[in-house]
């Protein structure tokens, strides 16, 4: 920093592409300060090294950081900017990668810090520590998604997408246009292709300029061109127009401005180094779109890739029973004592793995036992974990990825002698996942102003969780996909309302739900459940269930029944499992 002249260094955590998960060789808030989690940032000075974080992550960044790092914690202690203002003097310059920044969060940073000067910094510093040590990305193929399970081909997407950027007004002054496109699940979904190069994420490194010019639709891709290199998938960008460029040349094409060709893009699309070679062009004018209209194209999902979501539930279904059926053999029949939670990853893995059109995990599994199941992301590996005891609360949030859909799936269970306040808290939860299920609600909400309703049970108690309740999930894509608010038919969220304490337990019941018409007159809408594994009766406390919810309970796990008992024949233990877990309460 000394060399470079910066008083202060931020470090997010992302990549160019404004990645929530991002590849080892972006993960450069793990190397610097050992902390492992998927939303950060750190400030380092002469005097300090501060590291903030969310909720989600409390308790695990506490185990993770190196000597010498402060944890900070973000909507409930000072954010970075305030600690800046409040301890560094104006005038002194701090140091930022604008390419590992969106537009928006560095200018949100930049005009609370009015008074500091800012540099980009363009060789990243921590790459220059990092130096050999630093992993390589992938050059892996991509895959060609087949249309049997995108419901839609490129032009059909390409079609959809103008008729989105012409409504605006704006469009219709030139027919010549050029979106910017940044987002790397967006450029995947648009183009029907998918990679490799982020773990859990079949996403792959590029940007693309969606083009029209003389009425014909084009995409200019920036690429490694190796990912690219067979007849099948040459054949693909032929077929849908696509135009492969080097990766490093979307800067130099960017400035290649024509007359009359406007240049269309949004903030959160694009990074803050991209943003300003944009808005350099000095012919025609960069125009700044309100929201994400992939985004928006995306997250409102068509009937074959909605079929696609239930059979994915449903394969995930069965192999999360036969799971628990194998786990409550080892921990109470067998009662191992030496069973581990890396190695109950390994085997949830496992029972993925010969289900059709399975791709990989959709994330790293969360299995967590005791007190480790309060740490809400708890990621164990082979070197960081504790053994498993059936005397204890076991969380499994775990997903998979597969051609037809992505899941994401929570389940608590308990299979000793829960005390009363596992119960308690257990029952809290489900009423809360229950309620949020049941809801039917005007159009025009946005999941944010549902929020409460999964919350009613916790607040009863004077308790709450630190996390949201829900999230977009995306069609064999990322597991955490924005939804354009407010709520639509044909969006797929999760339902996760959860309950943790530091050091004991933690609960969390996750399902994936779609948004479905109630009453079209009234403009009804409510929510379809798509995951069907039973919830744990052992933690049920009857004492504060009402014969309603005994019933709606009841109904769930007949469905699961009927759904999952034709696919069980061959795995009696399994099969007598799930008719256990299933039974009238």
């Amino acid at each position: 920093m000394k060399e470079r002249g910066y008083d202060a260094y931020i470090i997010p955590h992302g990549d160019c592409h404004d990645s929530e998960y991002i590849a080892e060789a972006d993960e450069r808030i793990k190397f610097i300060s050992n902390f492992s989690g998927s939303n950060g940032i750190g400030l380092v000075t002469k005097d300090v090294a501060l590291m903030w974080t969310d909720g989600r992550y409390f308790i695990q960044i506490e185990k993770e950081l190196y000597p010498g790092w402060q944890m900070k914690k973000m909507r409930v202690e000072e954010s970075l900017t305030d600690y800046v203002l409040s301890n560094l003097p104006k005038g002194i310059k701090i140091g930022m990668d604008y390419s590992l920044f969106s537009q928006e969060s560095a200018n949100r940073i930049k005009t609370k810090l009015r008074g500091y000067e800012f540099e980009d910094d363009k060789n990243n510093i921590i790459d220059d520590i990092w130096g050999t040590l630093k992993p390589k990305y992938k050059t892996n193929k991509v895959l060609i998604l087949e249309e049997k399970y995108t419901g839609k081909s490129v032009l059909d997407k390409y079609m959809d997408l103008n008729k989105l950027l012409t409504q605006n007004d704006l469009l219709f002054k030139n027919e010549d246009y050029r979106l910017l496109i940044g987002h790397l699940d967006n450029i995947a979904w648009l183009l029907n292709l998918r990679g490799s190069d982020i773990p859990y994420n079949p996403v792959f490194f590029s940007y693309a300029l969606f083009c029209r010019k003389s009425g014909k639709f084009c995409t200019q891709l920036f690429v490694n061109k190796e990912k690219f290199d067979s007849p099948e998938i040459k054949k693909h960008c032929e077929d849908n127009q696509i135009i492969l460029f080097d990766y490093d040349q979307i800067i130099p094409e960017l400035e290649k401005s024509e007359e009359k060709l406007l240049t269309f893009f949004d903030q959160e699309n694009t990074n803050h180094r991209i943003y300003q070679t944009v808005m350099s062009i000095k012919e025609g004018e960069p125009l700044q779109l309100p929201q994400d209209l992939i985004e928006k194209l995306k997250g409102v999902k068509n009937p074959v890739e909605i079929e696609g979501y239930k059979s994915a539930n449903i394969k995930d279904s069965v192999a999360l029973v036969r799971f628990f059926a194998w786990m409550e053999d080892e921990l109470v029949t067998k009662n191992r004592t030496d069973l581990n939670e890396y190695q109950i990853g390994l085997k949830n893995k496992e029972m993925r793995e010969d289900q059709e059109d399975y791709m990989g995990e959709s994330f790293a599994p969360i299995c967590g036992c005791g007190g480790n199941a309060a740490i809400i992301h708890y990621e164990q590996n082979e070197n960081l974990h504790s053994d498993m005891n059936k005397n204890l609360i076991i969380l499994c949030d775990t997903g998979a990825q597969y051609k037809d859909g992505t899941t994401d799936i929570t389940r608590t269970v308990h299979y000793g002698q829960p005390t009363k306040k596992e119960k308690e808290m257990y029952t809290r939860v489900l009423l809360g996942n229950l309620s949020y299920e049941r809801i039917i609600f005007k159009k025009g909400r946005s999941s944010y102003q549902l929020d409460a309703i999964p919350r009613s049970y916790l607040f009863m108690a004077g308790e709450d969780y630190n996390h949201g309740t829900s999230h977009g999930v995306g069609h064999f894509l990322n597991v955490h996909e924005g939804h354009d608010e407010p709520l639509e038919p044909g969006n797929i969220i999760t339902n996760e309302p959860g309950y943790y304490e530091k050091d004991h337990f933690g609960i969390r019941i996750e399902n994936e739900v779609l948004v479905v018409e109630k009453d079209k007159e009234k403009q009804l809408l409510g929510f379809e459940n798509l995951t069907f594994v039973p919830y744990e009766r052992n933690l049920i406390d009857m004492d504060l269930i009402s014969n309603d919810f005994k019933k709606y309970i009841d109904d769930f796990h007949k469905k699961c029944w009927e759904k999952l008992n034709p696919l069980l024949k061959n795995d009696p233990k399994a099969l007598d499992y799930l008719k256990r877990k299933t039974a009238p309460l």
